[in-house]
């Protein structure tokens, strides 16, 4: 069974390090897509904090924390503590929790008590500490607190990285340098060490070194992400020219921010900060992200969260941070506060595109899908070049099976292709899909041609073309062939494997659907079609009580009205005998979409 692709809705040697270093190449630019959400709800107090008793308070903050909903959490927790003697686990809580809801002031008054009491078992508290005396100048003050850091695996990735610009702060140039090296030992942080040294030469006002630093860290790696372009194009931008440091920013067309954002933010770099210099805390900032971002894809958002806001503790106006922590807030499920934090990026940032293609998702989370249709709309007027507002739109219609407007808006999307230029394989497969669904076929088809000749191993294209086909009854040699090669490209994808069974199963060829089927069912065990699938075929080859038994199973996980239908039908009187290759069950057409 076809189903189309997602939408596009930081030691030597220990695990963490394995884990986290493939990360970095992803966290230096920050993905351009959020990660699905865990929690689907936004969880809302019924009573103010002050009305309730410190018991029912001390419940609901629990409860809230346990489902991450950290803003309402930490009010809870407050109430809590504002209703008398309570124990240092829970004001320790409760010192994160302001932490992670943006509440450094708060978070300060309880943070120098944790340490007293918990001494060398409080990190994230002199990790606090350290910053906010890094943001007063009080570099000595600093480095006394990250020494305390205990010497666990994540601290031997962090802690050369904050001494490094403790140091600088303190004017221990070699220091620094050394200090930063340090990451150089641990595997898989090249591109770490190169980002931070050219910060440091930038800082410490060697120009010349730090513009052949830049160009290493540019290089360091094939397509390097735009947050590493771009930070050298800044640099290129204060002290070499504006032509230079466009090429740099603009040396990859991945679509992660609009070219005349860009353009406008590094002008504006050359007009208010031409012969200026990253400041300490500045350093310290992207220290903090760069480790937040690869938490984050590690799942551990709870940490990633921590870091990111104290970067933005560091520095207001890091703009990667905030959609770091919207991110974050996103896959937590806490989307209406995502959205906020989106909404709250400067029209003047080179990432305000990736900030409003986000909001969309939110909105999208949110159940609110016209007004994700209406910024869309909006977005694509506003930018009249682009493709990628548009495509995000197609998509959206195409979520609300509105065919017809999906296959306008990519039809728009294509006349903004680039005379000369040919568009990519996704734009064809996505509109031939809308096609397809809108009962528009022969143009469906051209569509998924045109694909496959741009990319002929292309396994979403082979398999939905291919089964489409076997649907029809058409060309099933090389519609077999096709779905084939796609489970040879993804033999992991419960979906294509699904295909392959039914290709075989539309053949009569029900032995060889049985195995295949199967295996879809164990790659995907809980989707009602594959199962609904299954059970025919079991049927088929005589083995009716499992096929009674699939039936079953399909109905238990919430079948389409029209599936649902089709399974009690036949629980009931079961399949009729063969009479041709021709045999389907009532749902196959919309299989083919998922």
């Amino acid at each position: 069974m076809l189903r189309t692709a997602p939408r596009p809705k930081t030691v030597r040697h220990t695990a963490i390090a394995r884990r986290i270093a493939p990360a970095l190449a992803i966290a230096l630019g920050l993905s351009a897509c959020a990660t699905s959400g865990q929690i689907a709800h936004e969880a809302t107090p019924p009573l103010s904090p002050r009305e309730m008793t410190v018991a029912g308070a001390f419940l609901a903050g629990r409860y809230a924390d346990r489902i991450r909903d950290v803003g309402n959490a930490s009010v809870f927790m407050d109430r809590v503590i504002a209703g008398g003697d309570t124990g240092i686990a829970l004001k320790r809580r409760a010192f994160l929790l302001r932490l992670e809801d943006g509440r450094y002031d708060e978070a300060a008054q309880l943070a120098p008590e944790i340490i007293d009491t918990l001494e060398a078992n409080a990190p994230i508290a002199n990790l606090f500490l350290a910053v906010e005396a890094a943001r007063t100048g009080d570099f000595d003050r600093a480095a006394v607190l990250i020494d305390q850091l205990p010497d666990n695996r994540l601290n031997r990735i962090l802690s050369p990285l904050l001494e490094g610009w403790i140091a600088h702060g303190q004017g221990r140039r070699e220091a620094a340098e050394l200090s930063i090296d340090g990451v150089q030992e641990l595997e898989g942080f090249s591109i770490l060490h190169a980002l931070h040294s050219a910060l440091l030469a930038d800082a410490s006002g060697e120009t010349e070194r730090a513009a052949e630093l830049y160009d290493a860290a540019v290089s360091a790696i094939a397509d390097p992400p735009l947050r590493i372009r771009l930070m050298a194009a800044d640099f290129q931008a204060r002290f070499i020219d504006l032509d230079t440091a466009m090429e740099t920013a603009l040396a990859d067309d991945s679509g992660a921010a609009d070219p005349a954002d860009i353009e406008a933010y590094l002008r504006s770099v050359t007009e208010a900060r031409a012969g200026t210099h990253p400041t300490a805390a500045e350093g310290l900032a992207q220290a903090f992200f760069d480790l937040a971002s690869a938490l984050q894809r590690d799942r551990r958002s709870e940490l990633g969260m921590v870091f990111a806001r104290l970067s933005l503790r560091l520095d207001p106006g890091f703009d990667l941070a905030t959609l770091l922590v919207a991110e974050i807030l996103d896959d937590r499920g806490q989307h209406a506060q995502a959205l906020a934090l989106y909404d709250q990026v400067p029209a003047t940032s080179a990432y305000r595109l990736m900030a409003d293609l986000r909001a969309v998702s939110s909105l999208e989370d949110l159940g609110r899908p016209e007004q994700a249709v209406q910024r869309l709309d909006a977005l694509a007027l506003a930018r009249p070049t682009l493709l990628e507002p548009l495509i995000r739109l197609g998509d959206l219609y195409r979520s609300m099976e509105d065919w017809g407007n999906a296959v306008a808006a990519y039809d728009r999307a294509f006349r903004r292709v680039p005379a000369g230029e040919t568009p990519s394989w996704s734009l064809y497969y996505s509109r031939g899909i809308a096609l397809e669904r809108n009962a528009q076929w022969d143009q469906a088809e051209a569509d998924f041609l045109k694909a496959l000749e741009i990319r002929p191993d292309q396994p979403y294209v082979l398999n939905y073309l291919g089964y489409t086909w076997i649907d029809q009854g058409r060309h099933l040699p090389r519609a077999t062939k096709m779905i084939e090669q796609a489970v040879a490209l993804r033999p992991n994808d419960g979906y294509i494997v699904d295909s392959l069974g039914w290709a075989m199963y539309r053949q009569e060829r029900f032995d060889e659907a049985v195995k295949h089927l199967e295996r879809a069912v164990e790659l995907r065990p809980t989707d009602p079609t594959i199962n609904d699938h299954l059970g025919d075929a079991y049927w088929r080859v005589g083995r009716l009580q499992e096929a009674r038994f699939q039936w079953r199973r399909a109905l238990s996980f919430e079948p389409t009205q029209d599936l649902a239908k089709s399974i009690e039908q036949k629980l009931e009187a079961g399949l009729p005998a063969v009479q041709s290759n021709a045999v389907r069950t009532a749902d196959t057409k919309s299989d083919a979409e998922g």
